[in-house]
C-alpha cells in the first residue's frame, strides 16, 4: 500500500507531474499576458519574478508554448550556468552547432545568429530562468547580448525569471543594458482558496481520480492551501506527503500534519515578519555598492564562503576581493565572520578583522562593495563579553564557550534518560 501511494502521490504532484496537466489559475494568466504584451514593445523585454516554487518556470513554458511554431526560441536555465554553457545551450536549443568554440566566439557567432535573424523579419526569443542565480560573468553575457541592435532593432526578444531579488538585479549598475529594455516587471501571486481547491482536484483527475473528493475533502483542501500559502509548487510537496503518510482514503486532516522544518522550505521566499515567523529569521546579507542595493542573500547553510569566485556561495565582482576572501559559519546563538588570509583584508563597522561575531545592522566591507547583516541570531550575555576581545582571544574563548554549552547539553540529556 505505501509503495502504491508513493506512486499515486508522484503521478499527480511529482516533478513529471506537469507533463499531465497545467492548471491555469488568476496570476498565471496574467503573467503570460503581461510577457506577450512585454515582447510586442520595441525594448521587448519583460521580468516575471516570484518566489520559489511560485511557477515561474510553468510560467516560461507555457509562454514558449503559445509562441508561433517556426519561431526561434531558447529556455536555458541560469541557475550556476557558466558563460560557454549559456551560450551553447542557446545555440544549440536555435539550432546551431556550438562545437569546441570558445566563450569569446560563441558571442560573436550568438552575435550573427541574431542579426541574421532580425533581417529574416524572424528575431530570437530568449527565455532565461532564474536569472538572479546566475554567475556574474555569465550575466555580463547576458548585458552584452540584450545590446545587439539591426538598424536601431533590438535584435533579440527576452523574458527573464528570477526570485524576489530579480528588480534590484536589474537595476543593478552592471545590468544597464538590461535595465533600459526593461519594459516592467510582474510580480506572481499565489493561488486564491477557491483556486487552490480547482488546482488540487485538477490534478488528482488528471491522474485518473474520477472523483476527487474521495481523495482529497475540503478540509484537507483548507489545510494544505494554509500550510503552502496558495504557492502551487509547495501545495504539490504537501500534497505528496499527505498521500504518503495516508493509512486509507479519504484524507483527514491529521494525514496533512508532518515535519516541515525550515530547511524544507524554499530558500527565496518572501521575509515574514517576526510576528509571522514560526522560529527565527534566517540571517539575510544585503549587498550594495555606491549606496545601490544589488543582492538580497538569505543564510540558510551552515557556512556561506563569500569571495570573487564564481564557485563562492555570495559571489562578489570586485578586484579587491579575493577569490576565496572570507567565510561565514552560522550557529543556532551567533554568526561567526573568518577572513581567509585575504590580500586587502575585512572590516567590519570600519574596524579591520580576522574573525568576529556578527550582530544584525553591522556592515562588512570588502573592496567597493558593503554588506550589511540582518536578522543576526541573538548572541547571549557570555557571547557579548567576547566581543570586546582580540580576535584570537575571542575565537578560542567562542571554541571554549560552544564545547561547554555542548557538554551541559549531553549532561542534561544523560540526566532525562535516567
Amino acid at each position: 500500500m505505501p509503495a502504491r501511494q508513493t506512486w499515486f502521490g508522484d503521478q499527480a504532484f511529482g516533478d513529471s507531474a506537469d507533463a499531465l496537466v497545467t492548471v491555469a489559475y488568476k496570476s498565471h494568466e496574467d503573467a503570460l499576458s503581461f510577457l506577450e504584451d512585454s515582447l510586442q514593445t520595441d525594448k521587448g523585454l519583460g521580468a516575471l519574478h516570484g518566489p520559489k516554487l511560485s511557477g515561474k518556470s510553468t510560467v516560461a513554458r507555457r509562454f514558449a508554448a503559445r509562441l508561433p511554431r517556426d519561431a526561434a526560441v531558447a529556455n536555458v536555465d541560469g541557475s550556476r550556468v557558466k558563460p560557454r554553457e549559456f551560450l551553447a545551450t542557446m545555440l544549440t536549443q536555435f539550432g546551431y552547432d556550438a562545437g569546441l568554440q570558445s566563450h569569446e566566439e560563441l558571442v560573436k557567432m550568438m552575435r550573427v545568429v541574431a542579426i541574421q535573424q532580425t533581417r529574416s523579419a524572424q528575431p530570437l526569443v530568449l527565455i532565461v530562468d532564474n536569472v538572479d542565480r546566475m554567475f556574474p560573468s555569465t550575466l555580463r553575457i547576458l548585458n552584452t547580448l540584450a545590446d545587439i541592435r539591426v538598424d536601431d532593432r533590438y535584435a533579440i526578444r527576452i523574458i527573464l525569471t528570477g526570485g524576489p531579488g530579480l528588480r534590484a538585479l536589474l537595476e543593478s549598475a552592471g545590468m544597464m543594458k538590461l535595465a533600459k529594455r526593461r519594459v516592467g516587471d510582474f510580480e506572481l501571486k499565489p493561488l486564491a482558496l477557491h483556486e487552490a481547491l480547482l488546482y488540487l482536484h485538477a490534478r488528482l483527475q488528471a491522474c485518473g481520480v474520477a472523483n476527487a473528493d474521495t481523495v482529497f475533502p475540503l478540509d484537507v483542501c483548507d489545510r494544505l492551501y494554509q500550510q503552502s500559502g496558495g504557492w502551487p509548487g509547495l501545495m504539490n510537496k504537501y500534497a505528496r506527503e499527505a498521500i504518503s503518510r495516508a493509512t486509507s482514503f479519504p484524507l483527514r486532516v491529521a494525514d496533512t500534519e508532518g515535519d516541515t522544518e525550515a530547511e524544507e522550505m524554499p530558500d527565496d521566499l518572501p521575509v515574514l515578519g517576526a510576528d509571522a515567523a514560526t522560529g527565527p529569521l534566517p540571517p539575510r546579507l544585503i549587498v550594495t555598492r555606491d549606496g545601490e542595493n544589488l543582492v538580497d542573500h538569505r543564510v540558510s547553510d551552515k557556512k556561506t564562503l563569500i569571495g570573487r569566485s564564481d564557485f563562492a556561495d555570495l559571489s562578489i565582482d570586485d578586484g579587491f576581493v579575493s577569490k576565496m576572501h572570507a567565510v561565514l559559519i552560522l550557529y543556532s546563538d551567533a554568526l561567526v565572520l573568518l577572513d581567509l588570509n585575504s590580500a586587502n583584508g575585512t572590516t567590519v563597522n570600519s574596524v579591520n578583522v580576522r574573525s568576529t561575531i556578527l550582530q544584525s545592522n553591522d556592515v562588512i566591507s570588502l573592496g567597493h562593495h558593503r554588506i550589511k547583516i540582518i536578522n543576526a541570531p541573538a548572541i547571549s550575555d557570555e557571547m557579548k563579553k567576547l566581543l570586546s576581545a582580540p580576535d584570537t582571544i575571542k575565537m578560542k574563548n567562542l571554541v571554549d564557550l560552544r564545547a561547554r554549552k555542548t557538554a551541559r547539553l549531553g549532561s542534561a540529556t544523560g540526566q532525562n534518560r535516567g
